[in-house]
């Protein structure tokens, strides 16, 4: 699949996870918390948060991929689960952002910051589906 496509793709994936019932799903309110940098903070499907000192926004809209190994398991490679993330500065159009768990991309660039998936929660569990709502992503954001 062609970067353009995927993004494309991730983007249309993602907003369809978002729910009435889900922090920042349509129809609901979002409060942004705030966040500092160079601090690791955890940020929920649907939740907002809000780089301290500056109009840069990040939304967690879902996880599109979840093939980690299982916590119960042994394997031979650890998996890997996709984050995506929707990046705003200011009243600029958002920008949209997939980050891996195990595989690059790691990382992204934005508005002079770089923002950094440091793991994804809870971990998977032989025979139990991780509803799409309960992901929380661990981030951090650094300057550069």
């Amino acid at each position: 699949m062609r970067p353009g496509n995927f993004v494309a793709t991730m983007a249309l994936v993602l907003s369809a996870c978002a729910t009435p019932s889900q922090p920042g799903g349509a129809g609901s309110p979002t409060t942004a918390i705030q966040v500092q940098a160079n601090r690791e903070f955890e940020i929920a499907v649907g939740q907002e948060a809000r780089l301290q000192g500056t109009d840069i926004l990040l939304r967690f809209g879902g996880v599109a991929n979840d093939s980690r190994c299982p916590s119960d398991v042994q394997c031979v490679w650890a998996g890997n689960a996709v984050v995506g993330l929707s990046l705003r500065q200011g009243e600029a159009a958002a920008t949209d952002a997939a980050l891996n768990t195990t595989l690059d991309p790691r990382i992204t660039k934005f508005g002079g910051y770089t923002i950094k998936l440091i793991d994804l929660k809870p971990v998977p569990n032989t025979g139990k589906a991780i509803p799409a709502g309960e992901y929380v992503a661990i981030l951090e954001v650094t300057p550069g």
